[in-house]
């Protein structure tokens, strides 16, 4: 009785492995037989790969990190001291914030610093050389580009990375020329320097202002003394700005000139790599379907004959 139960289990066994082994059979025999297209194929892909990747231009990346100062940090209210009345005027004058990595970050990234970077570097036929005649000083084009053009190139190259751990932020520039590079991030740290200068410088004068009008109004000894340290205090703040040569940071390492074998793209061998996978499954791809061409124009003359027919239809549509 054993023996009767275990045989129709062998029996169903042996045919489901032979299937499986036949399936499998006939793949490889589809890819041996359209192989020297799958090699074709591959090898033309990974030629034009490689072909394409040495005509890409080399991208060289400039670096310099930076750090918030100290005294950038707990920026005093010189107002404090005037009780309501300086409580007004530092809202009014946006005071009483130190500088942040949030700043610095927001500020590299503002149109308004890329700008100021073009405009006091005269950076647009440097960005745009191949539409500037040097000899001329002119543009050898019908449509110049527009300090909005010089914004999303420039904008595509600056890279910028703020690590709170160390408080840190890294400035980069990739640019084809390594020196060109190095010369575009000293720009943005020399224009992001005087931005914030020029907000601090802005804000003291104000207050200068303000504390010499509130001299004038006030007869009270005591206040007047609270007033002429305020005063002084905002004298220490313009004249420490202006004394900065990069105020509000400082640069931790400064940008150098990379050197010519210390691209960072293009990835040559990815783009081999990837070009060569890709066009591999393709290839596979296309032996199936030419397989199931073959069989269906043998094996189904009905069914042939309507992909033909309307492989026909859909080119005189396309006509």
């Amino acid at each position: 009785m054993k023996s009767q139960n275990l045989q129709p289990m062998q029996i169903q066994a042996f045919p489901d492995m032979d299937e499986d082994e036949t399936n499998l059979l006939d793949l490889m025999l589809v890819l041996i037989k359209h192989k020297m297209m799958i090699i074709g194929i591959v090898f033309l892909t990974g030629l034009a790969a490689l072909i394409y990747s040495l005509k890409l231009t080399n991208i060289y990346r400039s670096e310099a990190t930076i750090t918030l100062r100290s005294e950038g940090k707990n920026s005093s209210n010189p107002l404090a001291g005037l009780g309501g009345i300086g409580g007004i005027m530092a809202g009014q004058l946006l005071l009483g914030g130190g500088g942040t990595l949030e700043k610095l970050g927001v500020i590299l990234q503002s149109r308004n610093l890329t700008t100021r970077v073009i405009n006091n570097h005269n950076l647009m036929p440097v960005i745009f050389s191949e539409d500037w005649d040097a000899d001329k000083k002119i543009w050898d084009t019908d449509t110049p580009p527009t300090i909005q053009d010089g914004w999303n190139i420039m904008k595509s190259m600056l890279k910028t990375k703020s690590d709170s751990t160390t408080n840190t932020i890294k400035i980069g520039i990739e640019h084809e020329t390594p020196i060109t590079a190095k010369k575009f991030v000293e720009y943005y740290l020399t224009e992001l320097s005087e931005t914030l200068r020029e907000e601090v410088l802005h804000d003291s004068a104000e207050n200068m202002h303000f504390f010499k009008a509130q001299l004038n109004e006030t007869n009270d000894t005591l206040m007047k003394e609270k007033i002429y340290s305020m005063l002084a205090k905002e004298i220490e703040r313009d004249t420490f700005a202006r004394a900065q040569k990069y105020y509000s940071f400082m640069v931790l390492d400064p940008p150098i000139v990379p050197d010519m074998d210390k691209k960072v793209k293009p990835k040559r061998s990815i783009i081999c790599i990837l070009s060569v996978t890709l066009a591999f499954f393709i290839a596979i791809f296309l032996a199936f379907l030419a397989e199931f061409y073959q069989r269906i124009k043998v094996e189904d003359q009905d069914r042939y004959q309507k992909i033909v027919q309307g492989i026909k239809i859909w080119e005189n549509n396309k006509e």
